[in-house]
């Protein structure tokens, strides 16, 4: 399952430069996904989904693999020294549906 970042995120950004598959971003920016790939804009309407955060940084589930067949780990929480990192069992997929979305990932153009 994919991770979430709990309120006690501080916003140092450490994660955000980690992920491997671009799926942390800076509280309050919106996303948005075009062509099955994701940009952010800073002149459209907000998108409130249940994981956005206005306050600190934010997973977008769809893109978070939790490091599988790349880290021991996920790489956003072994670097996280608030501990602010879970699972996000809202989002809940299978090792297998993790493994197929790291490889459909990693066959994006200029998104990993």
């Amino acid at each position: 399952m994919p991770m979430k970042i709990s309120n006690n995120c501080d916003n140092c950004g450490t994660c955000e430069i980690l992920c491997p598959y671009n799926a942390i971003y800076p509280g309050g920016v919106n996303w948005r996904k075009v062509h099955n790939k994701y940009f952010v804009f800073c002149d459209e309407p907000l998108i409130f989904d249940d994981f956005w955060s206005r306050d600190h940084y934010y997973i977008v589930p769809d893109k978070c693999t939790e490091c599988i067949g790349k880290y021991p780990k996920p790489i956003c929480a072994a670097a996280c020294s608030k501990s602010c990192f879970d699972k996000d069992v809202t989002h809940w997929e299978s090792e297998e549906h993790l493994f197929a979305k790291k490889e459909y990932l990693e066959t994006m153009p200029g998104l990993v």
